[in-house]
């Protein structure tokens, strides 16, 4: 009974998100998706054409963040309500964060940015957020969840969402006494509500209230504690009303909540040595090499990998040369999610008879992980190649510990594992992952033909 509630629930809540993007589209919403990810812009036309909505009006695609930025400035003063955009966070060498930035800068609540990449970490994700995204994607992603994002990135016309917007207008306009009484009427509908402290927060500062500004910036600070948008305020207040040492604590707390920001290292180490504590300043100021690099590595990595892409199996000797260099360009960045740059090359070498040296590649790779079953199984597969099979055996046998089910992800996987098993006289546990590869794949002939052999 219960899970049938439940699915009706998520089903009217879904309703819910498409009659809010219908309505987004129907009183003149545009959106735009600024992606080489071909696959992705498919996606949003099929969701947005599902919905009735007319693609080839409402919809416009780009692959250059320079065109995107062009297109709002167009764009955006003209219709009625705010544009939606879809940015990649990377596209080719270049990162979304400076026109994201431009964006939110020039155009604020006029836009609505939906950053979209592969599998982001946290710091990722508050940074991106810091900077102006109003939501994030990561990809893959269903339509029904697209639809739901598109929703809340739009900002439903709800009682809640005028009142706030009415007592921002009249905040920027100067009218403080009824911006109070508007953001009063929105307390009353969400009591405790983080956005309505931050209103009250610009009123009072706007009047010189600093400590009453501060006391509601702190409110929306403890309502979500890791919101960006309230400690950004309390710094500007505390700039304004000259309390340096206070600065300095809400920058750093910003610091630990958003870490890759190192525009705001810089600054605290500027504080630092404003204060002639010179070794807290120099480690700010590494730390903001450090984040820079990072960002610079990755551009250079990924524009070196976009070029072993292009070669693809037509040089293998010049696709390994870049693929090498990639590697070094990450540096001391080099992390997880960079195994697969040491997997690719591992093959590349493998394919020239390098197998000392594909061996010699995937132990730096566990050097970052330590006991990952791709890279053990990787290493088995070198050093079978080498003819090796007793050490092959020893890293299977590795990988097999750490990942139990690792000979059922392919069948050729469980044929190297057996080959291993039967050139070392283990003649029972081969015909085993025989029986795994061609459960799996039964015209797996090779696996086929081995058994045979084995069972005569």
């Amino acid at each position: 009974m219960s899970n049938n509630i439940a699915r009706v629930r998520a089903e009217q809540a879904a309703k819910r998100y498409e009659r809010i993007v219908i309505d987004y589209f129907a009183e003149g919403g545009m959106a735009v998706a600024a992606t080489d990810d071909e696959s992705f812009s498919r996606l949003v036309k099929f969701t947005l054409g599902g919905l009735r909505v007319d693609v080839k009006a409402a919809f416009r695609e780009t692959a250059d963040y320079d065109e995107l930025v062009a297109f709002a400035n167009k764009v955006c003063q003209r219709v009625s309500a705010p544009l939606l955009l879809f940015i990649e966070r990377r596209i080719r060498k270049a990162t979304c964060i400076k026109p994201v930035k431009v964006l939110k800068t020039f155009y604020g609540d006029r836009v609505r940015l939906i950053v979209a990449g592969t599998e982001m970490s946290r710091d990722e994700l508050v940074l991106t957020h810091e900077i102006g995204a109003d939501s994030c994607i990561t990809k893959p992603i269903s339509a029904n969840a697209l639809v739901e994002k598109m929703a809340f990135a739009v900002k439903p016309n709800n009682q809640l969402g005028v009142l706030l917007d009415r007592a921002a207008e009249l905040i920027a306009a100067g009218d403080l006494d009824q911006a109070e009484r508007v953001t009063a009427k929105a307390f009353e509908i969400k009591p405790d509500s983080l956005k309505c402290h931050l209103l009250m927060g610009d009123a009072s500062r706007k009047r010189g209230d600093f400590a009453a500004a501060e006391k509601h910036y702190l409110a929306a600070a403890k309502a979500e504690k890791l919101y960006i948008e309230p400690l950004q305020r309390l710094v500007g207040l505390c700039q304004e009303a000259g309390e340096f040492d206070r600065r300095l604590a809400y920058l750093t707390r910003l610091d630990t909540l958003s870490p890759l920001n190192f525009e705001r290292k810089v600054e605290i180490g500027g504080l630092h040595l404003a204060k002639g504590d010179s070794d807290t300043a120099r480690t700010y100021f590494e730390e903001a090499r450090r984040v820079v690099t990072r960002v610079a590595s990755d551009m250079v990595s990924d524009s070196l990998m976009e070029i072993v892409r292009v070669i693809g199996e037509k040089d293998q000797e010049m696709a390994l040369r870049f693929v090498t260099e990639a590697i070094a360009a990450k540096g001391e960045a080099l992390g997880q999610g960079d195994l697969w740059l040491f997997n690719d090359r591992g093959i590349l070498l493998r394919r020239q008879g390098l197998w000392a040296q594909a061996v010699d590649n995937y132990r730096k790779a566990l050097e970052i992980a330590p006991d990952d079953p791709g890279i053990l199984y990787n290493i088995g597969v070198a050093h079978a190649e080498g003819k090796q099979f007793d050490i092959a055996l020893q890293h299977f046998e590795r990988a097999l510990a750490v990942e139990p089910n690792l000979a059922r992800q392919a069948p050729s996987v469980a044929y190297n594992i057996a080959t291993a098993h039967h050139r070392c006289r283990n003649l029972d546990q081969a015909r085993a992952f025989l029986g795994i590869a061609l459960e799996l794949d039964p015209g797996y002939e090779a696996a086929r033909r081995m058994l045979d052999y084995l069972t005569e």
